[in-house]
């Protein structure tokens, strides 16, 4: 199962249930969400067997940035290849106040 599929109170419940701390949840939705992390053993404040717990129990995929296209006039075309390895598209378009 993806981590990341869980909310911030289903995390906390998992954690109450292991004989985990509730706060810890707060932690590893902050690595998730606001720091941006590819592995369970990133997360460097939170103690190894709980990082062992996450990774026996849950998967961390992320998207990778495959290649990217630059346009004479700024325009940015990335394709990210998902876990499952398809690829997906985003373009980036600047303008003088914006980007889209």
């Amino acid at each position: 199962m993806d981590i990341r599929s869980l909310s911030l109170e289903e995390l906390k419940c998992l954690f109450i249930e292991k004989g985990e701390k509730a706060f810890r949840a707060k932690q590893v939705y902050d690595w998730l969400w606001k720091k941006n992390a590819h592995s369970f053993d990133e997360m460097s404040n939170i103690s190894k067997s709980l990082r062992d717990i996450l990774k026996n129990n849950f998967e961390l995929p992320y998207a990778k940035a495959e290649y990217n296209q630059d346009s004479s006039d700024g325009t940015t075309k990335i394709a990210f290849k998902l876990h499952d390895d398809l690829l997906v598209e985003g373009v980036l378009i600047p303008s003088e106040k914006r980007a889209t």
